[in-house]
């Protein structure tokens, strides 16, 4: 018997599952309460600096949110990961990805969620959202402390493609079965490589070029209920 009826369906994090950049949250709550090593935490005001004129890319960043924890006990990091969620990523989970990830695991669907976002984020955006599996950014560990070295594919582009491909094809699942969720002209190559495109939240660029293609076009903005429930909490607790 196959696995999940031989469909999945894979969603990006970044500015569409989440209303904000995992990644780029998660770097900065490293930052911000000094758990980095002071030698990479001094170097990260000039490489925003550098992405911000441009002279970085995105791929840049990709790599750098998972290098900036080099040094750290793997064990600490899931903990801080865990904290940074609770903190700062569950409020920002939009309805429409709860609905849309429900909807497929109700229909038998092995639901995947990949970004480029360090992997310890991406996996606690995964255990809360109870899907089947989590792709992100990996670094090497060598005796139970993270290093700066990324495991390949680097989860962008094609490298995120590959990446999806290979954790599919261990379920006996095509990727020109399953749906795909993002927002980002950087996975133009695992748009064009599955059966159902859907194009959540693009920038206008990008929005045009869905368009010309046929894909399906959503906009996923409103935080989810449960998301709600917290800020308001918080409102609470700070007004009180």
């Amino acid at each position: 018997m196959v696995p999940f009826g031989r469909t999945a369906a894979i969603f990006d994090v970044d500015d569409s599952l989440l209303d904000g950049n995992a990644g780029t949250i998660f770097s900065w709550y490293l930052y911000s309460e000094k758990i980095m090593l002071p030698e990479i935490r001094s170097r990260i005001p000039r490489l925003v600096y550098e992405y911000a004129r441009r002279r970085l890319g995105e791929k840049d960043m990709v790599e750098l949110g998972s290098r900036c924890q080099a040094g750290l006990w793997v064990d600490d990091i899931r903990t801080h990961a865990q904290a940074c969620f609770e903190r700062h990523l569950r409020k920002r989970i939009t309805e429409g990805a709860v609905r849309q990830i429900r909807k497929h695991l109700l229909s038998g669907h092995y639901v995947l969620i990949a970004s480029g976002s360090p992997q310890a984020i991406v996996d606690e955006v995964a255990r809360h959202l109870r899907v089947h599996g989590a792709i992100g950014t990996r670094t090497r560990a060598i005796d139970g402390k993270a290093t700066s070295d990324i495991l390949p594919p680097i989860v962008f582009q094609d490298g995120k493609r590959e990446a999806v491909a290979a954790a599919l094809a261990s379920q006996g699942i095509p990727l020109s079965r399953s749906w795909l969720y993002s927002d980002s002209s950087a996975d133009v190559p695992l748009f064009e490589a599955v059966g159902h495109p859907v194009v959540v939240n693009p920038k206008d660029a990008f929005r045009t070029q869905a368009e010309q293609r046929g894909w399906q076009v959503v906009r996923w903005k409103e935080r989810s209920r449960e998301a709600q429930a917290d800020l308001a909490s918080e409102w609470t607790s700070w007004d009180g």
